[in-house]
């Protein structure tokens, strides 16, 4: 459900990110404590953002190469499809919280 808003929404939650972190920059002269939660919490939008996109392209790879594999195997026998099914689906799971 996170990752599925993150991946929605990701554009303006890295600006947000990117602003809060060079504005913290410029809050340190008037206010050095406010200045630097600002930039820590532009810094973590930054950070998570970054981390959800690369699980998501890592795990689009994984999904292209499982299926590049179970399609030579599904020529061999049918057993194979069922089981590479089932690993694609479990696969995405952990990013959408869905089965």
């Amino acid at each position: 459900m996170l990752g599925d808003f993150l991946l929605r929404y990701w554009k303006i939650i890295l600006g947000l990110g990117l602003v809060m972190a060079v504005g913290g920059l410029f809050l340190q002269t008037s206010s050095p404590i406010l200045g630097k939660i600002v930039e820590f919490f532009g810094f973590a939008f930054v950070a998570v953002v970054a981390y959800v996109l690369g699980y998501k392209n890592a795990s689009d790879e994984a999904e292209k190469q499982i299926k590049a594999e179970i399609e030579k195997l599904v020529k061999q026998d049918i057993r194979f499809k069922f089981a590479g099914d089932r690993a694609i689906k479990n696969l995405k799971a952990p990013l959408t919280g869905k089965k």
